[in-house]
């Protein structure tokens, strides 16, 4: 059986129930759809109420426990031997449960789809530097996921056997946005599971502004670290995640406080370019976590 989970939080979620739903009926391979609401606002309760009572299962948190405590949750509420996690703001193609379904036979431990933009909202500033990262970073071929295994997962739409998530768990000390899906990645490498990067990308359907999205990243560098904190004494996970390879290079080399200077010096600049989508890259946005990361984990 694959138990599909869908942590809810915020979001209509009636589109990709119903688009579950009819895919499901056309697989032998059993299927149960669980959601687990993670503490929405009342209106989106409400809004979901109906599709969320077509589910096989749904609980309702009455506090917001976050993105890796939540996805430990669904092994108390589901039954499959195959856990498939989306997020729920993706929407989905045609075939996409029967790619994964047919994934079984090869007996893997842990089968990632991808994630694709659409370019919908291209050519509209506001978008410009979610879907610039997104499309430059994020949506990889898979080529490109299957030579880098651990790097290129994502929690947004991946597949795991029930006993690998049981062994290894989400870190619940990560109560905030971002890297969870990091430390997973690293954990999994560590143990040398065998992950299968497929072609069958998830859309992301709600595509952030450049403002909301710079939000985000800089509560995922605060997250990340908190997690630097309690990892320090595993050298591999630094070597395993680029800007923590950078930091502590430039601290060893003594200039990682040149380099929070500089980043002092030109946030307010790089933080409104970014903002209103002007000379946007990945290497300025690169520097600017960096600079953000030093500068945080120093105070």
């Amino acid at each position: 059986m694959i138990s599909i989970c869908i942590p809810v939080y915020n979001y209509p979620v009636a589109p990709l129930i119903g688009s579950l739903f009819q895919q499901a009926k056309t697989l032998d391979t059993d299927v149960e759809l669980v959601c687990i609401d993670d503490h929405s606002d009342e209106a989106f309760l409400q809004q979901n109420k109906e599709a969320m009572s077509m589910t096989d299962k749904q609980v309702y948190l009455d506090e917001n426990v976050g993105r890796a405590r939540i996805r430990n949750l669904f092994l108390e509420h589901t039954q499959g031997e195959w856990l498939l996690f989306l997020d729920n703001d993706m929407r989905i193609g045609e075939d996409f449960l029967r790619r994964y379904a047919d994934t079984l036979s090869s007996q893997p431990e842990v089968v990632v789809g991808g994630v694709a933009y659409e370019a919908e909202k291209e050519g509209d500033k506001d978008y410009s530097l979610r879907l610039y990262y997104g499309k430059k970073v994020e949506s990889r071929s898979v080529r490109f996921r299957n030579r880098h295994p651990y790097r290129s997962f994502m929690t947004g739409n991946f597949m795991i056997r029930r006993s690998l998530l049981e062994s290894i768990g989400f870190d619940d000390r990560i109560t905030g946005y971002g890297h969870e899906d990091t430390l997973f990645g690293y954990r999994m490498q560590q143990r040398g599971v065998r992950i299968l990067h497929i072609d069958n990308p998830a859309v992301n359907g709600n595509v952030e502004t450049n403002a909301e999205f710079l939000t985000k990243t800089e509560e995922a560098v605060e997250n990340l670290v908190k997690i630097y904190r309690f990892m320090q004494d595993e050298p591999a996970f630094c070597l395993s995640v680029k800007l923590l390879q950078t930091y502590n290079c430039l601290r060893r080399a003594g200039v990682a406080g040149m380099v929070e200077d500089a980043w002092l010096r030109w946030k307010r600049t790089l933080r409104q370019q970014l903002t209103e989508g002007k000379k946007i890259s990945v290497k300025k946005f690169n520097f600017y976590k960096l600079g953000l990361f030093i500068h945080l984990n120093k105070h």
